[in-house]
This record gives structure tokens, C-alpha cells and sequence, in this order.
């Protein structure tokens, strides 16, 4: 496109609104679109939105009342330009791209850049009040605060252009918005402009690590396109001032709580209404204040980016809100659980009234917006280089991260339950993108084969494991760093735009985020570590969980105890569960050996870690899952057709049947299978695909008693009592982590399991 600074809504032959092409046009600017008529309310379904509208019951009831701010079943579609300085992504919050929809600013980097579509729900919110049209303001009020700036020493020429605001605007926001005041007008050393900023973070927890809201792209009622980080935002509004006042008492300017703007404190739900449509029931629904992160600030004698050549003063508020429940459908309205972006209209704006002869009043814009991961508390260890993650040998690193201990309320201490994502692995994942955007037919599923080029299984760490399981100081945290050993767990961390998707849904056939998955096998991974140090630990940690520290919680012992949900049920757990029993079907399952030792008065025994079989069984629990990501199920091929009931060509839908058909007849696509001995292989081929048995659909009656039992009856007529244990030794860990929480022990067990 000619005019490639810009990122433009837009309806062109390359951009489709609701799947509709539009006219464009081309003259000596380059080819733009034609903006009439774009901004119709189309339904979302059908849409190719990335957001999903929410349910029914929860427009109805968790959006607001009137109809500016109830949700707007209409998608936005624009022209976003990319790889350029400065561009989406950039960290900087400085004005970057600014020349808009509208068709002016000329070419910059144009050689360089490249244009993609962008699509998201919009909804449509209240806004600032007090909007009004440029040319329905006084033009003689106007034409003098503009001579006022001038002779203070403002040069105002560059107003109004590249992302600055116009003379007209600050007139607006100084006498009918009121969200600021400028102080000596009439003296070129001392004018400076002054406004009250109550600034809202609001922070969700996303895939287990917190993440901020932030508007990344705001297109301006003059149809200027400005790039950059700002959270939902408020002006306080001035009032009961004037210049005597001001004189009596000048430091009230910079007081906390100044007598001269509205209470920041009733502006918060404003802020939250205004900007994002949320009303105060939603509110109160679903968000939690966090006190203890408030702050207070002053920023004096700033240039400004909006108004260049004026001196600011900006005194901000800064109030944090937590989502109570990123996964509650209610919330679905801002990007979660997964952090999609989406976009809000605010007050009247609409694209076609760029075309009117009012124009679009000042004050509204419309909001690209975003979740951001903020900075981990602590240092992250870098276990991996860029250097290493691109050559042949032991996949991606895992960078550890303590929970982050937050708190909510008098005395309650909130910790994020879930484990960081790899942080450090960001490298590899994008090597391996990469080799999957390739086209790849090899069987049984190319983009498996792509995926896992080159990858090996580090046997060393994944053998130090098992030699350091039974040492007391072998740590969770240490644990977790070692499970990178295996490769394949970074198939639950592929995005979908890998696959070249755009759905914007995770792309997972049981019903689940990517994210979860990938939480639910590390929750697997934990209830081994516990199990496997049941007489050190595990007791405590499989029960209650583990501390900021990574450490078992200990010493709960009534409701009151806020360190754990639900204390009363863990601590009967820890009371009366068999672990006598649990230590019995570790040992038929093989994972421990019982070393007896002949004295000459007596005979002692002690449990000692069965290291290849321990390793076998972490193997299975990295590879157990991965075909609920759909993109790499297998296609039966012919000569292995019929297979389960699929015939030749047939996707493999369930996915214990596709990783059966994988390990089968094409092992070498999984490192951790493919490098095992032939007995431990045939192992975990027993618990995945001789035995024909979901002992979850058996236990929740999800199946038929008969059709399970018959099949399971024939098998284990042949079976070995130590294969039969080892499946449901890694049942018992597999459902363990079910829950999705690895951080909080094994909650699906100890909570939800009623004990017999």
C-alpha cells in the first residue's frame, strides 16, 4: 500500500468486512479504502472474528444497561502495516505510526514493510462525555486560545499532524471536557498545562503468569492512527477552580487529594464504564481491587507527546483491579481466558463519519487492545541459548519462575497456582513455527514430522531425575527445570497462527486451551515427583501444594487456613488416605525395587527407585496428551487400514487412538518413545494401546460398563500384573493434575475425589 506508515480500518479487495469486499481507492497516495458504510452492526457469527460473542445470559446480565455500552455483535477488520520500527510489538510507548485512515503523511519505509489483517470483536462503549464535533465548537473562542498559545511561545504548526493533537482538541479537553487547566497562558516561562490521570491496571492471569491491559492502537476522531502502551485511563475532571484560587494555594495542584477535580476514588468505576463498557455490576462481579498496589504520583514539566512545545504536569492515580476468574464466561467480553485482543468504539465513533460534514466529534476513538505479560517478580534463569535451541540435541529449556504471592484482602495471601510458561524456549518455538509453515506431506501428519525435526530427548536429564528423586534436596523447582528434557511437551505450547488458523480458538480436542494441556501434564508430572517421595514430601506437597517458595505446604490444619482452597478436605486427605496402599502400586508397578539386605541377627528391606522404569514413566506422561492438539492427529494410512474403526484416509479423532497408531507404526516421530528399550516400550504401548480402557470414563461414567469391561477382560488374560499396575499408577498422576493447577497439589484427588 502507497501510504504504509498507517495502519488503517479498513474494507479493501485484501480486507474483507463480515467476508464483503469493498471499493478502494488509487491516486497519487496509493491505494486506501473507502470508509462509508464500514462500520455496519454485522453479526459476529460468521464473521471471522477472533472473539467469540459471549452467551446470551451473560449479555444479558453482565453488560450493561443501556445500549452505548451493551455488547456490539460486529466485528472491526483493519490493515495493520508490520516490520517496521517502531511498529506492533514495539516496546516503546512513543508515538510511532501515526499518518491514519484518512489517507495523509506520505510513504516511510514502505521498501521494508508488510501488510496483514486484522480481525477482533468490537463493542461499543460509553466514553467521554462531553464529546463534541471540531466545527460545532466557537471559532472565535478557538481562533483566540490559539493566539494565546502563540504569543505564550507555543508554536502550534505541527499540531494536529503525526500523532499530535490539535489546538482544537486541547481546547476541548481545557473548556468542555475539563480534563485539564492551563496555567500561565499569558507569561511564555511559566505556562504550563496541568491534568489529573487516574490510570487502571487491569491484570488477569493468563496461561499462569499475570498479564496487563493495554489499548496498543487508538484510532483518532481526526483519523489519525497513534501506536502505543496506555491502560484504560481517565481524566479527573477540574472543577471550582480559577486563578484566585489557584494563588491562594498552588500546592493543592500536586496534593493527592486536591480540592480542585472530582474524588479519583469515584472515578475508577468511570474509568472502567467509560472505556471498556463494563458497568458497575460486571464490575463488582468480576473484579477485585488490590489496595496495596496503589500509587500515587507526580511527573512535572513534561513535554508532550499529544500538544509538542507544552510543558505537563501530570499527577496520577494508580489503581489496580485483578480478573477474580479469567475462565468465567462473563469475561469473555475482554479477551479471556486465552488474552485475545478486541476493540472498543467509544461515545459515537464510526468510520463513516470521518465522510460527514461534521466530522467525528473529539473525544472518541476506537481501541485496539491487548493483554501484555508483565515483567516476572524475580529473576528468570536462561537455561537455554539462542545457540543452543538451534542445533541438534535436547529441546527447548524451561525457565522456572515462583509463583507470585499476591494479596487480596485483609490477610488473604493469592497464589497463582498454575507454572510459568517456558520463558527462555521463546527461540525454539519460533524455529519450530517455522519448520511447520513448510509445506510437509510426510505420513502420517506432516506438521508432527516438521514439529519434531531434529528434536532429541535428553537422556541424561531425564535418567538425573530418576537418580535424584529420593533426595531430600532435590526440589520441585529443580524438577520442573528438568522436565525439558522432553521434547514433545513444547507441542502443547505451539500457537494456533502456526498452523495458519485463524479461528483465534485454541486449537485442542479436549475442549481446552493449549495452555491448560500443558498445565495438566506438569500437574501430571508433580504427582509423580510427590508419589515417588511419599516418606520425604510428597505427603504434604500431593495434598496441599507448595509455598511462594516452591516448598510443601505444612501445619494446615483448620478452614481458616488461606493458604490452600478448601483445607478442611485436603487435611482429610493427608489424614486418611492409604499410602501404604499408594507405596504398594508404585512397587507392582516396577517403578520401585524392594533391596533386602541378609544381617546376621536380622533381615531389613528398604524401597529403592527403579531408574529405567521411572524414566519410562515420565516419557509416557510428556507424550500422553499431545494429540488433543489437532493439527498433528494422524491420518491412517492404507496399509494400516481398518484401524479402530478408521478407515483408509480417515483423521484419527480420538486421541488415544491417534498417539496408539503413532507409536505403532511410525515411533520414530516421538523422540521419547522412539529411544526407549523394546520392553519398557512395550510398557506404555500396553497402557495405551492394548489395553482398550479409559479407566476416567470408567470412574465418571462417561462409558458403558459392559463395552469397557468386556474389552479389558480379554487383555488381561495376557497381561502382566506389573503393566496393569504401571497404567494405573500413571491414571492415578494423570488425573491428579486435572485440575490444571500444578501448584496447588493434586487438587482433582485430594479435592474433588471423594475418599472411600
Amino acid at each position: 500500500m502507497g501510504n504504509s506508515a498507517s495502519s488503517w480500518p479498513c474494507s479493501t479487495k485484501s480486507c474483507f468486512h463480515n467476508g464483503v469486499p469493498t471499493e478502494t481507492i488509487d491516486d497519487e497516495n496509493g491505494v486506501r479504502p473507502v470508509l462509508s458504510d464500514f462500520m455496519r452492526a454485522m453479526p459476529v457469527q460468521g464473521a471471522g472474528c477472533s472473539l467469540p460473542a459471549p452467551p446470551p445470559d451473560v449479555q444479558m446480565q453482565d453488560q450493561p444497561g443501556s445500549e452505548k455500552s451493551r455488547q456490539s455483535a460486529c466485528c472491526v477488520v483493519y490493515i495493520e502495516r508490520i516490520g517496521h520500527r517502531g511498529g506492533p510489538g514495539a516496546a516503546s510507548a512513543a508515538v510511532s505510526t501515526v499518518s491514519g485512515f484518512s489517507g495523509s503523511g506520505g510513504s516511510q519505509n514502505s521498501s521494508k514493510a508488510r501488510t496483514k489483517a486484522a480481525g477482533m470483536s468490537m463493542r461499543q462503549t460509553m466514553g467521554v462525555r462531553k464529546s463534541v464535533p471540531p466545527e460545532k465548537l466557537d471559532e472565535a473562542k478557538v481562533a483566540s486560545f490559539k493566539e494565546s498559545l502563540r504569543r505564550a511561545g507555543i508554536d502550534t504548526s505541527s499540531w494536529g499532524y503525526r500523532g499530535a493533537k490539535s489546538v482544537e482538541h486541547l481546547y476541548w479537553e481545557t473548556y468542555h471536557q475539563r480534563g485539564c487547566i492551563i496555567i500561565g497562558l499569558n507569561d511564555a516561562n511559566k505556562i504550563k498545562r496541568v491534568t489529573r490521570l487516574l490510570k487502571i491496571r487491569l491484570v488477569a492471569e493468563i496461561f499462569g503468569m499475570d498479564h496487563v491491559l493495554y489499548s496498543r492502537m487508538q484510532f483518532m476522531h481526526d483519523g489519525q492512527t497513534v501506536e502505543r502502551k496506555q491502560v484504560p485511563l481517565k481524566k479527573l475532571k477540574w472543577e471550582n477552580v480559577d486563578d484566585a484560587k489557584l494563588a491562594e494555594a498552588p500546592a493543592a495542584i500536586y496534593a493527592e487529594d486536591s480540592p480542585f477535580t472530582e474524588p479519583w476514588r469515584g472515578g475508577c468505576k468511570k474509568t472502567l464504564e467509560e472505556r471498556l463498557g463494563m458497568n458497575s455490576t460486571w464490575q463488582a462481579l468480576h473484579l477485585i481491587e488490590e489496595p496495596e498496589m496503589y500509587k500515587y504520583s507526580t511527573e512535572d514539566n513534561l513535554k508532550s507527546d499529544g500538544y509538542p512545545g507544552l510543558n505537563t504536569l501530570y499527577c496520577i492515580h494508580e489503581v489496580t483491579f485483578r480478573v477474580r476468574d479469567p475462565a468465567h464466561a462473563g469475561v469473555q467480553i475482554i479477551g479471556l481466558p486465552e488474552g485475545q485482543e478486541f476493540a472498543t468504539a467509544e461515545g459515537e465513533f464510526r468510520f463513516n463519519g470521518l465522510h460527514d460534514d461534521d466530522g467525528l466529534a473529539i473525544g472518541t476513538q476506537l481501541n485496539i487492545w491487548t493483554w501484555i505479560r508483565e515483567a516476572p517478580p524475580v529473576q528468570v534463569r536462561k537455561l537455554c541459548s539462542e545457540a543452543s535451541c538451534e542445533k541438534t540435541g535436547p529441546a527447548t529449556a524451561m525457565a522456572v519462575v515462583p509463583p507470585v504471592v499476591q494479596k487480596s484482602g485483609a490477610g488473604e495471601v493469592r497464589l497463582i497456582r498454575r507454572v510459568p510458561l517456558p520463558t527462555s524456549s521463546a527461540h525454539c518455538l519460533r524455529t519450530m513455527q517455522a519448520r511447520m509453515s513448510q509445506i510437509n506431506k510426510k505420513p502420517p501428519n506432516g506438521i508432527l514430522w516438521s514439529a519434531m525435526e531434529r528434536q532429541q530427548t535428553d537422556w541424561a536429564k531425564a535418567k538425573t531425575i530418576a537418580k535424584r528423586i529420593f533426595d531430600p534436596k532435590y526440589s520441585l523447582m529443580q524438577f520442573n527445570e528438568d522436565l525439558s528434557a522432553f521434547p514433545e511437551l513444547n507441542l502443547y505450547l505451539l500457537e494456533e497462527r502456526a498452523t495458519e488458523c485463524s479461528t483465534g480458538e485454541a486449537n485442542m480436542s479436549s475442549g481446552r486451551t493449549i495452555g491448560d494441556e500443558y498445565q495438566r501434564t506438569i500437574g501430571a508430572f508433580f504427582a509423580i515427583y510427590w508419589m515417588m517421595r511419599i516418606d520425604i514430601d510428597g505427603q504434604d506437597g500431593f495434598a496441599c501444594g507448595v509455598d511462594e517458595n516452591w516448598q510443601p505446604i505444612t501445619g494446615v490444619v483448620d478452614k481458616e487456613d488461606l493458604r490452600v482452597t478448601q483445607p478442611e478436605k485436603r487435611t482429610a486427605f493427608q489424614k486418611n488416605a492409604k499410602w501404604d496402599f499408594f507405596k504398594k502400586l508404585l512397587l507392582d508397578a516396577g517403578l520401585f525395587d524392594e533391596k533386602v539386605t541378609k544381617g546376621v541377627f536380622k533381615t531389613t528391606s528398604k524401597l529403592v527407585v527403579n531408574e529405567k522404569r521411572l524414566v519410562s514413566l515420565l516419557a509416557l506422561t510428556a507424550i500422553h496428551d499431545i494429540m488433543k492438539m489437532r493439527v498433528i492427529l494422524p491420518e491412517v494410512q492404507i496399509q494400516h487400514a481398518p484401524y479402530h474403526g478408521y478407515a483408509s484416509a480417515d483423521t484419527i479423532g480420538d486421541h488415544d487412538h491417534a498417539l496408539s497408531y503413532v507409536m505403532e507404526h511410525y515411533p520414530t516421530a516421538l523422540p521419547s518413545f522412539r529411544d526407549l528399550d523394546e520392553v519398557e516400550k512395550r510398557s506404555v504401548q500396553f497402557t495405551q494401546c492394548n489395553l482398550c480402557f479409559n479407566h476416567g470414563w470408567f470412574v465418571q461414567a462417561e462409558a458403558t460398563p459392559g463395552a469397557m469391561l468386556s474389552s479389558l477382560k480379554q487383555v488381561l488374560s495376557g497381561a502382566s500384573g506389573a503393566d496393569l499396575s504401571f497404567y494405573f499408577f500413571h491414571w492415578l498422576t494423570d488425573i491428579s493434575g486435572a485440575e490444571g493447577r500444578p501448584l496447588a497439589g493434586a487438587e482433582k484427588l485430594t479435592v474433588k475425589f471423594p475418599l472411600a
